[in-house]
């Protein structure tokens, strides 16, 4: 019943409330981070006014939502929500407004899950964690980028891309005919790899890929949640 109710009262309050939802919805991470970046995108899409707390992971603030201390985390009135993937689906399930995040019939949202999976997975490591961070936040001898670790992340990527490309093929979208969470979590972690040394010609090689990126690149969630 608490949670029930408390949740009913959160709505009356995002209908009273002159800041609307961003009266109880406060979202606690790091711009800059790819996870960060897909809620803010979700959050967008959904067309929900929120309060933004910056903070990075294992800060006290985090710390009091995440147990893990990951980025981002959701605040709304009483209800705290943790990784992104959770905060996404709270977020659709939640709010009737804006863009319905998963694709109307199982076979769409199947395919839009899996890639979401895939993304945590594999392309976030291969793309993220061994490739564009070793570039920008480089931890090798001498404080250089360890080429070593970035060859070996871009030996791996051609076939990640080739299997993105498969699925681009018919529709700008991972799931199919509509937007899905899949593509606001693959987004921004294109939007680093493209601006990469090597990563803007690896993705020019795709065209299915660059033609999606393109078409989400020019939606007012992207262009809004720029870090």
């Amino acid at each position: 019943h608490n949670r029930g109710w408390s949740s009913t009262f959160n709505r009356l309050s995002d209908a009273l409330d002159p800041q609307g939802s961003a009266g109880t919805i406060t979202l606690l991470g790091d711009a800059r981070s790819t996870y960060t970046r897909t809620t803010r995108m979700a959050l967008a899409e959904k067309a929900v006014a929120y309060n933004m707390l910056s903070c990075g992971p294992n800060t006290p603030e985090i710390l009091a939502v995440h147990p893990m201390g990951k980025i981002p985390a959701l605040r709304d009135g009483e209800i705290d929500v943790w990784e992104t993937e959770a905060i996404v689906n709270y977020l659709d399930e939640c709010f009737d407004t804006g863009t319905s995040l998963r694709p109307g019939n199982i076979t769409e949202r199947t395919r839009a899950l899996q890639w979401v999976s895939a993304i945590n997975d594999y392309l976030y490591d291969t793309m993220v964690r061994r490739y564009v961070l070793q570039i920008i936040s480089p931890k090798g001898e001498g404080g250089k980028p360890d080429r070593a670790v970035i060859d070996k992340a871009l030996a791996e990527m051609p076939a990640q891309f080739a299997a993105l490309d498969k699925a681009y093929s018919g529709s700008d979208f991972l799931g199919g005919s509509s937007l899905s969470a899949a593509d606001l979590f693959l987004a921004p972690i294109l939007a680093y790899v493209k601006v990469m040394p090597e990563g803007g010609a690896l993705l020019a090689q795709y065209p299915n890929v660059a033609r999606a990126h393109a078409a989400i690149c020019a939606r007012d969630s992207f262009i809004t949640t720029q870090p």
